[in-house]
């Protein structure tokens, strides 16, 4: 399976549930959270199997026997219903739109008709179960996620196929499927397991809800069976986060496990089970009441994590909605407002707030290098369903391949019935810069609403001061550019070609690392996670200067250290300050930016200062081994060139039509360090251009400009008297001259 087709997609073609290709990304978070270290040496002591009729320390029910005997499995109820297949198909007959998706769909089965049926070998759990769980993560990912779903998630798609056509050569496929899967254990244990399981054994229940008519006697014995040691494997793993207090109590794990034991309650009619997923300790209402901020963003300092923790609450208000017959039915997680006044809704409408104009979630914190754009993510056809608002709408139309769920949604208003007589303005999300406190994020956004989106002269800066949550990375007073339509200077990662990224040797050599962030490192060493959110000192929206400035006056990241970054945007540019006081004692300060992707190039014609530069050799440990093709042009000392030694460096890269300049004061700056960040962890991948500004000295200022697109060709900078303690930049562009009164650290 290649990463970098299956990296964060966290939703599969198929199924009218979230068949989550949860990948190898969002699978594990606990061992990089403080205080869990220690546990990952530990075997798994206190987790090991119990029956289902035993009571489980900490679970509030037992279990027992789940006995489908006593259900009604002539029609499919928790994942479709027959109105809804009968629907789709009726549709498909009429509407281009529902007939490719339902042809994607049997395309999909017939392929899957080809499948070999492959035990399962579950003997590798003999030679790993003793190990270190820090040493078993790959093994684990492998055996109990990936060649399980192998055959779970086709056997699911191939039931959806049975119902839509009644084919019989569907649902005998899907049978000998799930037959080879019944027999699983459940036995090896892991922090990963409870997630894992669930992804896939949920694939099994679905087409076990879909093919019911047609299994046997024996064969539902078997799934009872399966179900049964699913639930306790899944329960016991639910415990130990939450007695071990793992990920910081607060993590998208428990959300997967609270799904898991809540979708068996509702199929097999255990209202307790529904009860603990909804109610429980760290239940799903309790996780979000706990795990929201600002307007809606999960806490786990990744963007890309968002849907990590609310894709398994939606997955269950899927099922609790199909199965709602009257308003005196228990609220589904959809139609309840926790404390705090926290609803799943916000969680999803929180996202259009943080997007890039080509829709692109910055990649923020662990992302494992991938690109996300929302429109590309089918939970939102869930929110269609269930809430019908314009923008869900607005965003599948740009989906290039909405799911199977779409057979069974509502269909889709023109842009004209959504925007009413208004025009479009109705139909687009609002938009504009926005800061989000409680994270730590803040966006400035040079168009508004409509203007903003897909537009390609719309620019967005975004900074965060955030606390370290469990899948930050050192990226604090890290900034990151958008424009032209694509994101020009971003936080980077290199792809980890292994199956399992979280614990691969780049994402924990590189990637988490202050090298990967567009910010200032100290003496070559990466910032000190804290749970302290930095200071916010500043923010405005104004129609011609918007600005944020953000900072760490009390050494958080790194001691002794006060730094600060101010970020103004004009309609001509975006200037950059940041700040930095080591103290009495010259200190390297790095200022570390990237560029565009392995594309961008710096044409020798525009950027006259390479001609000057010459290999030079960074540290051989750690994080700087990675850098590739390392340049350095000396800018002050005695070893510097005159024509190196002027007050405004300008660089510029472009990639085809798309440019970004810089021009960068030369404020007793030291040298300026070229090099290639790698693309993958293979020798041969490409190279993503990057630049550190190093300063030897107790102080320094990076006073930068950045120029979008050729409409700006070039700025002047000076600096002028401080101003009642600010400091005060003149910056002339396109003929207009505007002053900049900064903050001072």
């Amino acid at each position: 399976m290649k990463r970098s087709v299956v990296v964060l997609q966290i939703l599969s073609r198929a199924g009218s549930e979230l068949a989550f290709r949860f990948l190898e990304v969002v699978v594990n978070s606990a061992a990089r959270f403080a205080g869990v270290v220690a546990l990952l040496i530990a075997p798994a002591a206190g987790m090991a199997l119990e029956s289902p009729t035993d009571p489980m320390p900490g679970l509030p029910f037992v279990i027992g026997r789940l006995d489908s005997s006593k259900l009604d499995l002539r029609e499919p109820r928790l994942f479709v219903t027959p109105s809804e297949i009968a629907g789709a198909n009726e549709r498909a007959e009429s509407e281009a739109f529902i007939r490719g998706i339902r042809d994607r769909v049997l395309a999909e089965a017939d392929r899957h008709l080809a499948l070999e049926v492959t035990p399962i070998d579950e003997s590798w759990w003999e030679q790993a179960k003793d190990k270190p769980w820090a040493d078993t993560y790959p093994d684990v990912y492998l055996h109990t996620m990936i060649i399980p779903s192998r055959s779970a998630r086709p056997a699911a798609e191939l039931a959806l196929a049975f119902r839509l056509t009644g084919e019989d050569k569907y649902a005998d496929k899907a049978i000998s499927l799930l037959m080879n899967l019944a027999p699983y254990s459940f036995e090896p244990v892991h922090y990963d397991v409870g997630m894992n399981y669930t992804i896939w054994a949920m694939n099994v229940l679905r087409a076990y809800d879909l093919l019911g008519s047609r299994l046997t006697a024996a064969q539902r014995e078997q799934l009872d069976r399966f179900m049964e040691r699913a639930a306790v494997a899944v329960a016991k793993n639910d415990v130990y986060w939450m007695e071990n207090n793992i990920g910081g109590g607060v993590n998208n794990h428990l959300a997967w496990h609270k799904l898991m034991l809540g979708l068996l309650g509702l199929f097999y009619d255990r209202p307790e089970m529904v009860e603990f997923c909804m109610y429980g300790r760290r239940g799903l209402v309790p996780l979000l009441t706990d795990g929201l901020l600002d307007d809606g963003l999960w806490l786990e300092s990744s963007l890309t994590y968002q849907f990590a923790a609310i894709a398994p609450m939606m997955v269950l208000a899927d099922c609790q909605q199909r199965l709602k017959k009257g308003p005196s039915d228990p609220p589904g997680i959809h139609e309840i407002t926790a404390p705090n006044g926290r609803t799943l809704k916000q969680s999803y409408d929180a996202m259009f707030n943080v997007l890039g104009p080509d829709c692109l979630i910055p990649p923020i914190g662990d992302a494992y290098g991938a690109r996300s754009k929302l429109y590309t993510n089918p939970l939102y056809e869930y929110c269609w369903k269930l809430w019908r608002e314009p923008q869900y709408a607005w965003l599948i139309r740009q989906n290039p391949a909405p799911t199977s769920y779409m057979l069974f949604a509502p269909p889709l208003p023109s842009e004209e019935d959504a925007s009413g007589t208004s025009g479009k303005a109705a139909y687009v999300p609002p938009i504009r810069s926005v800061l989000l406190p409680e994270h730590g994020y803040a966006f400035l956004r040079s168009h508004r609403d409509e203007q903003y989106w897909h537009n390609r002269n719309a620019r967005m800066a975004f900074l965060t001061y955030d606390r370290s949550g469990v899948h930050a990375n050192a990226d604090k007073l890290s900034i990151m550019l958008f424009g032209l339509n694509r994101l020009l200077v971003p936080d980077v990662e290199g792809r980890a070609t292994v199956p399992h990224a979280f614990s691969s040797k780049i994402q924990g050599e590189l990637n988490r690392g202050a090298l990967s962030q567009n910010t200032v490192m100290i003496d070559g060493l990466d910032q000190r996670c804290s749970c302290e959110m930095l200071d916010l000192i500043e923010y405005r929206d104004l129609p011609d200067e918007k600005r944020v400035t953000a900072a760490d006056r009390r050494g958080i990241l790194y001691p002794g250290v006060r730094q600060s970054r101010s970020l103004t945007m004009t309609p001509d540019y975006i200037l950059d300050v940041f700040q930095v006081d080591v103290g009495d004692q010259p200190r390297q300060i790095d200022w570390i930016v990237h560029i565009m992707d392995e594309n961008a190039d710096a044409p020798a014609d525009r950027n006259p200062i390479l001609a000057a530069a010459e290999p030079f050799q960074l540290p051989d440990a750690g994080a700087f081994r990675w850098l590739r093709d390392v340049k350095s042009v000396v800018l002050n000392g005695a070893n510097a060139s005159p024509a190196n030694s002027t007050d405004l460096i300008q660089l510029e890269w472009q990639d085809g039509q798309d440019r970004l300049g810089l021009s960068l004061l030369n404020h007793g700056l030291e040298r300026l360090i070229f090099c290639g960040y790698p693309v993958t962890d293979q020798p041969d991948s490409g190279n993503i251009p990057m630049l550190m500004a190093r300063a030897n000295a107790p102080r320094a200022v990076f006073v930068a400009v950045w120029l979008i697109g050729d409409a700006v060709p070039d700025v002047q900078v000076a600096t002028l008297p401080d101003h009642e303690g600010r400091l005060v930049y003149r910056v002339t562009a396109n003929g207009k001259t505007r002053e900049h009164q900064i903050p001072k650290l």
